[in-house]
């Protein structure tokens, strides 16, 4: 099984990296943190004499030629653009005359610079530092002593200015504010501009980089996933990129886990067709109808450079990203000579292992692909990370199954009543509830979904120790199986399986699920999604109930549903079948609509945005969603579902049966090119016992039979002497495998 690393291991990491990355510079004890020591000579701010010989060459690269111009404009525009340019030019050759002037335009540009009287203004006076960290040590022989100390006076008081404070020590590292520019990329810079007579500011912010930042980053690189969901992950991980070229350049090599390479394939996995992301967690949105929700900035491009990986480059291709104020570092770290790799090279499912647990699955990479995104979120980061263990998104022609609720409207910003009590919560995605009219979530200002916990209370960690503390509650699941093959290019069959029972309250004894993604290859039914859950109920009068959510009215028949997505002239479409509860026993309804959008027990948390933008824009806030409910009560209740993807004008679903052999429970898909068979253990744990499955035709059918103990297994035909070899990996769990029609024994010798 897939386990997160320890606290202690990820520390050593760290530490292992640094050396073993910095051999050959000095490294000092400071405050019980080992940090690079800045050497001795200018410049060392984002590159060093070795770098400086290129610069004029850069200038006239092709390839740089769009940030070079956008370099130039901002020179005519903005002072601080002008002071960076005229730095620049000062590497490229050296003007004591005009560094002079640059210099007296940049001390006179942080003298006026104050503090905006508005939310994030601090950014702006960070992003002031790193144009006076410039000038200080691009043009350091040209400063005098009253220079000096008047750009350490400065910057001095811009940092505190910063959130963080100065010294920096108020907010969390592992995620949060002080997770982004303010020490990874403004402070730092100045510490290294000013080192050699200030030493004081880099020995702040390395120091709380190397035993904060560091170690919580590469503990969970190893998942290659980010934890701030399509938007904000995009954002914190770019400002992580700043240190991995920051301490580089000075001399210290690659401080980071070289996993961190792979953590940007999460966006390339989850970017849909139409150029937008899956929705995750909180996201901005823009005004264009096929626009990304947001862009990727620079840590893609960056992350592509500093590793050699031109699949990475495609996806910046794709997504774009710099802004004016990153400019000048593309200009100085983007690799023109990497080339770009199509994305059709890759496998199209992937894993992101601890502590995410998450799985995305495709069929392909053009237009038409299916994306199924499957979660179980071992670890809930809070911050703008949602409490969706469990859930899952499917992408086909238009945002089918979706993630509901909006970061924005009249009711949308952070910390409001939307957000608290719907946008946030289990309640507002493809997951479970589990109902208990008694519980209580955290402050008064949150009201009862019937959700998840709040996980640690929904307060940030501050350190990665914090985090991993299990009386904080930030643990909220364990995979249990994931995989995927036969092929692991072109995989028929997908599967994740978790624990998610830490997610909820002590209101549930256990909650797992079990997704299976098939990809169908067939045009007019492409993909199926089968997902089994098992809920265990500490009061059997819990009301459980299984969430489908929409942007567009579903239409229920029986336990069937049809759900559209044809707005911006899409035309997707999916079909749902309900195996579990049996139809006897099952409550299948639909919530939404006018004044019911973002239903929570009773009321509508409304988070309105005016009908013309909504109209032109690229929000999918949702206003439906399915309910699916058994109507006994009971503690143990299965849900089996299977949800295929069509177009409107595809003749219709494939028909779908439940199949119950005694301890286990599946589904069976009926296709001309050959029917699929899946089937778990109805109890959810793995074991070695028989397992006899009977296989109707006509044709072959492929099969899946999950939850199995590792090893060497053999298939047998009634009727048959010859068995068939067949291993199950530790990891899935399971045997795929194709079958005529008859009756089939798999024993364990």
């Amino acid at each position: 099984m897939n386990k997160p690393f320890p606290y202690a291991v990820a520390v050593a990491l760290a530490a292992l990296m640094s050396i073993s990355a910095g051999a050959e510079m000095t490294w000092q004890n400071v405050a019980g943190t080992r940090i690079p020591v800045p050497p001795g000579e200018h410049p060392r701010l984002y590159l060093q004499a070795e770098n400086v010989a290129p610069l004029p060459a850069r200038l006239q690269d092709p390839v740089l030629e769009s940030v070079v111009k956008r370099l130039e404009a901002m020179a005519r525009k903005s002072p601080q653009g002008q002071v960076e340019w005229k730095a620049l030019q000062y590497l490229c050759k050296p003007n004591p005359a005009e560094g002079r002037d640059t210099i007296e335009r940049a001390l006179a540009l942080l003298k006026r610079t104050e503090l905006a009287d508005r939310q994030d203004a601090c950014r702006e006076t960070g992003r002031m530092m790193v144009t006076g960290a410039i000038v200080y040590d691009w043009l350091y022989p040209l400063l005098t002593a009253d220079d000096k100390q008047a750009f350490i006076t400065e910057l001095v008081r811009l940092a505190k200015t910063l959130e963080c404070e100065y010294p920096p020590v108020h907010q969390g590292s592992v995620t949060g504010h002080s997770s982004e520019a303010m020490i990874m990329r403004d402070m730092l810079s100045a510490g290294i501009a000013i080192y050699d007579e200030f030493p004081e500011m880099y020995e702040l912010a390395a120091g709380r980089f190397f035993r904060e930042h560091l170690p919580a980053r590469n503990w969970f690189y190893h998942g290659h996933a980010y934890h701030q969901g399509d938007s904000y992950g995009a954002h914190r991980y770019s400002w992580d990129t700043y240190p991995l070229w920051i301490f580089d350049r000075l001399g210290a090599g690659n401080v980071y886990n070289p996993e961190q390479q792979f953590v940007p394939y999460l966006w390339v996995y989850t970017t849909r067709p139409d150029g937008q992301r899956l929705r995750a967690g909180d996201t901005f949105k823009t005004s264009s109808p096929r626009g990304q929700p947001w862009s990727e900035f620079v840590g893609t491009l960056f992350t592509a450079s500093y590793y050699g990986d031109g699949t990475l480059l495609t996806q910046f291709q794709n997504q774009g990203g710099t802004s004016d104020s990153e400019a000048i570092f593309e200009f100085l770290w983007r690799d023109t000579q990497l080339q770009a790799k199509p994305l059709n090279d890759l496998p199209l499912s992937r894993y992101f292992s601890s502590p995410f647990g998450w799985m995305v699955a495709r069929t392909g990479w053009d237009q038409d692909a299916v994306i199924a995104e499957m979660k179980i979120n071992e670890y809930n980061f809070v911050n703008h990370q949602h409490l969706d263990a469990g859930a899952f998104q499917i992408y086909y022609k238009g945002a089918l199954a979706i993630d509901s609720g909006l970061y924005s409207g009249s009711s949308g910003q952070y910390g409001s009543p939307h957000c608290q009590n719907y946008y946030w919560r289990t309640i507002a995605h493809n997951s479970l509830l589990v109902y208990d009219p008694q519980e209580r979530f955290g402050r008064s200002d949150y009201g009862n979904d019937g959700g998840q916990r709040l996980a640690g209370n929904r307060s940030e960690a501050r350190s990665l120790e914090v985090l991993l503390d299990p009386a904080k509650g930030y643990r909220t699941g364990q995979v249990l199986a994931h995989g995927f093959g036969p092929d692991s290019q072109r995989p028929e069959f997908t599967l994740l399986t978790g624990d998610i029972t830490d997610a909820y309250s002590d209101k549930v004894q256990q909650v797992t699920r079990s997704f299976v993604f098939l990809n169908l290859q067939d045009e007019q039914v492409p993909a199926a999604l089968v997902v089994l859950d098992r809920v265990v109920s500490a009061d059997p009068d819990f009301r459980k109930s299984w969430l489908l959510h929409t942007q567009e009215e579903p239409r229920i028949h029986g336990s069937s549903a049809v759900v559209d997505c044809t707005q911006h002239d899409q035309r997707g479409r999916m079909t749902l079948d309900v195996l579990l509860p049996r139809a006897d026993n099952q409550v299948l309804t639909s919530v939404g609509g006018p004044g019911k959008e973002f239903w929570v027990f009773g009321m509508n948390y409304a988070n309105d945005t005016e009908p013309a933008r909504l109209e032109r824009s690229s929000l999918e806030p949702g206003a439906w969603r399915i309910e699916l409910s058994p109507k006994a009560t009971a503690n143990e209740d299965l849900f089996l579902t299977v949800m295929q993807v069509t177009d409107p004008t595809a003749p219709g679903r494939l028909p779908v049966q439940l199949v119950d052999r005694a301890d286990r429970v599946g589904s069976f898909i009926e296709r001309p090119e050959g029917n699929r068979l899946v089937l778990f253990r109805r109890d959810g744990q793995r074991s070695s016992h028989p397992v006899t499955i009977e296989v109707s035709g006509p044709g072959k059918t492929g099969v899946l039979v999950a939850d199995l103990t590792a090893g060497v297994w053999h298939l047998r035909r009634a009727g048959e002497s010859s068995t068939r070899e067949i291993r199950v990996d530790r990891d899935l769990g399971a045997a795929w495998f194709e079958a005529s029609p008859g009756n089939w024994q798999m024993e364990k010798p």
